[in-house]
């Protein structure tokens, strides 16, 4: 008993790094409908933010179900903290695991087979044709084992397609709620693009959004693939724009250029096409999930990445 008294004190202090925050987006200004499809987005980013917790750690939904079940003052500091850790490792101390047997953090995340080296997978990747190793090196696709036992590629609307279909589902009826043209663009493609692997043209209508909801979802941040950093993982910022913040930083949007060509770097290292390439929104978050909601939250964000 002592020593779960102490472990617990330990993880209260670990979670106390953490200040908790309200999240208090104001949205009495919104009309019905578009409260409404607010509401279908923030259900499926909770969709995506179970599917980070898998793309993690390919025992992270066993241990998850485990942790559920202990309903001890130890057992509820262990799964808040695992919760706001999106698995068994203390992120801020080297990874270092804060629940008895969990092994080391995999590096390759759930990206790659378990039994599988990295030196196994880059040679496997260098010799494949082309266009096929441009998929093993892009944000899209995970390497499983084949029925032989070797390497093979497996697309995110195949292997997480049981999310990806309900959390499509979700931004197709926001899509139907929403008057705004803009929004309804991006949400219909971004619903495409999750079955059909095919980011694209749904990344275009994100920079063309124009609306008071400002969603961003879908796999973007490369970090949980510490071997390669080719895979994407998935997250969600669903926000409420904020007008008059907005507003204020019209004034720094209209000197960027200006900004870029003064930064003391050499020359040929700055961006002399920065303009209107680089707007800049406040929002207020309504829900962050997946790799947006992992331990130290995101302040502000430049995106797509590609």
């Amino acid at each position: 008993m002592k020593n779960q008294n102490a472990e617990t004190a330990r993880l209260q202090e670990l979670l106390a790094r953490f200040a908790p925050v309200d999240m208090e987006a104001d949205i009495t200004g919104l009309p019905r409908c578009e409260r409404q499809a607010l509401a279908k987005l923030v259900q499926a980013a909770d969709i995506l933010d179970a599917l980070f917790l898998r793309q993690c750690w390919a025992g992270n939904e066993t241990m998850l179900l485990r942790l559920l079940k202990d309903a001890s003052p130890l057992g509820a500091a262990r799964l808040k903290f695992f919760l706001n850790q999106k698995g068994p490792w203390d992120r801020q101390d080297g990874n270092k695991p804060f629940i008895p047997g969990a092994p080391k953090k995999p590096a390759g995340a759930n990206y790659y087979p378990d039994d599988a080296t990295k030196a196994e997978v880059a040679e496997w990747i260098a010799g494949l044709p082309e266009p096929e190793q441009s998929a093993a090196k892009g944000f899209f696709t995970v390497v499983r084992r084949d029925e032989k036992g070797g390497l093979k590629l497996v697309p995110y609307c195949t292997e997480y397609g049981n999310e990806l279909v309900r959390a499509a589902g979700l931004l197709k009826e926001a899509a139907g709620l929403t008057r705004q043209r803009t929004l309804k663009t991006y949400l219909e493609k971004r619903a495409a693009a999750f079955l059909s692997n095919d980011y694209y043209d749904s990344d275009v209508a994100w920079l063309e959004l124009d609306a008071s909801i400002e969603p961003t979802i879908g796999p973007y941040e490369n970090y949980e693939d510490e071997w390669f950093n080719y895979k994407a993982g998935f997250e969600a910022f669903i926000t409420v724009r904020d007008e008059a913040e907005s507003k204020k930083l019209q004034a720094f949007s209209a000197h960027l250029q200006d900004l870029e060509n003064a930064l003391p770097i050499d020359p040929a290292l700055r961006n002399p096409k920065l303009g209107a390439l680089a707007p800049i929104r406040v929002v207020n978050v309504v829900i962050a999930a997946g790799d947006a909601n992992s331990a130290v939250q995101t302040a502000a964000f430049n995106l797509p990445n590609d």
